[in-house]
């Protein structure tokens, strides 16, 4: 439950809640099925981690296919996070209503000292550079439950907020399914939006890194049994995703931000919640979830690190001034990027169309078709899984950097 949360509900308010929903089960169904396949075909092939079981099977253009997609995934990710991050702490337009922005009560972006590049930068280089700087994994692991605790209690917030809501007649006007219009109007623009969007649900079912290792320490392991704490696993994080963004785009139907934390200002809750509450609420929810990604990051950047490094240096932990000069250049590409284009929607899109599909569809669905030659219905559902994976990644690619813009 990282990120891709927070663009959940703009989702739903694009496709409405019926058809938000269906194309979340959808994209579930999907998700299973490749995560159950990758753990029957590491059995099959008798390899104990996905980089081993691609490198196994298609060689070195495999692996370079999926050392690739970790880069745009974990780049892509972290660009979310710095986005996410400045819209908490310096607010988007109208109104700029940010920790920063609220705290010395200005929110005129003009003023270079409250702007996005310098309250962005400023934290990159007092917060985010000292983190990138740690050797040891093992300082930065309490981040992972803290992260976790903290997505469990912006759930429940946005759902006790919508209960609130729902129980004084405030809800939004929300839509059960969309309106042609809202597609795109014309039947090739309607498909081309609702293939656009799944690749943004799909990036927040990528987990896929690390479900052998997982696999491998689970007690008295199975294939029964895995396939269950996957089932269970997909269905508490699929009923989380279910609540934020329903929840979420009833609260604040078609005004429904790509990042819903820009939607929970003091302004944005006092319309169901007595003020002095809400500004509480708010500051809470944005704070704690703002330091969760900032720790998330530099666990992010760890494996970003080590991948650049074996692909530029041939090592996974390049020693002393290399060390420091691969991670603070990686910090600056990332700082640029996420300034230059401060859509989280886009780098959701940009990542899940090219990172998530990779990883979480066509790979596994390639893995299928190769080793499990005696199921049918698996070798089917092997191909849909590539064929759907690469349509999503061309029209998603292709929407995001020129089909929106035309």
């Amino acid at each position: 439950m990282g990120a891709g949360i927070m663009a959940l509900p703009r989702a739903f308010a694009t496709l409405g809640l019926g058809l938000g929903f269906g194309l979340l089960m959808a994209v579930f169904a999907l998700s299973f099925f490749s995560l159950d396949a990758l753990v029957r075909c590491a059995a099959i092939a008798r390899r104990g981690t996905y980089a081993e079981l691609v490198h196994a099977e298609f060689g070195m253009l495999g692996s370079r296919l999926l050392e690739g997609s970790i880069v745009l995934n974990n780049a892509g990710t972290m660009i979310i996070y710095l986005i996410i991050i400045a819209d908490v702490l310096v607010g988007v337009p109208p109104h700029y209503s940010g920790l920063v922005t609220n705290l010395v009560g200005i929110h005129d972006p003009a003023v270079w000292y409250v702007s996005r590049p310098v309250v962005v930068g400023a934290l990159c280089v007092l917060c985010l550079a000292p983190l990138l700087s740690l050797r040891d994994l093992a300082l930065l692991a309490p981040a992972s439950t803290a992260a976790v605790g903290v997505a469990g209690a912006f759930a429940l917030s946005v759902l006790g907020i919508a209960g609130r809501a729902a129980w004084t007649g405030r809800l939004a006007a929300f839509r059960w399914l969309p309106s042609a219009e809202a597609l795109g109007g014309s039947p090739a623009r309607i498909a081309l939006t609702l293939l656009s969007v799944l690749p943004v649900i799909s990036l927040s079912f990528v987990c896929h890194y690390n479900i052998l290792p997982l696999a491998a320490s689970l007690q008295r392991f199975s294939d029964r049994r895995m396939a269950m704490v996957i089932r269970r696993a997909l269905a508490v994080c699929t009923t989380v995703f279910t609540l934020v963004a329903g929840g979420g785009y009833m609260l604040f139907g078609p005004d429904t931000d790509a990042n819903i934390l820009n939607n929970l200002t003091p302004e944005g809750l006092a319309a169901f919640v007595p003020h002095t509450f809400a500004a509480v609420l708010s500051i809470a929810v944005r704070a704690g979830y703002c330091l969760c990604l900032v720790a998330t990051f530099a666990m992010l950047n760890w494996a970003l690190r080590q991948t650049l490094s074996r692909i530029a240096l041939g090592v996974d932990m390049p020693e002393g001034a290399a060390f420091y000069a691969v991670s603070y250049s990686i910090l600056a590409v990332l700082y640029v990027v996420s300034i230059a284009f401060p859509s989280v929607w886009g780098a959701m899109s940009l990542t899940g169309a090219t990172a998530a599909v990779m990883v979480a569809f066509i790979l596994p669905g390639a893995l299928v078709v190769r080793l499990e030659r005696e199921s049918h219905l698996s070798r089917a559902l092997g191909y849909l899984c590539v064929g759907l994976g690469l349509v999503m990644g061309v029209v998603g690619v292709a929407n995001t950097l020129w089909l929106s813009k035309l």
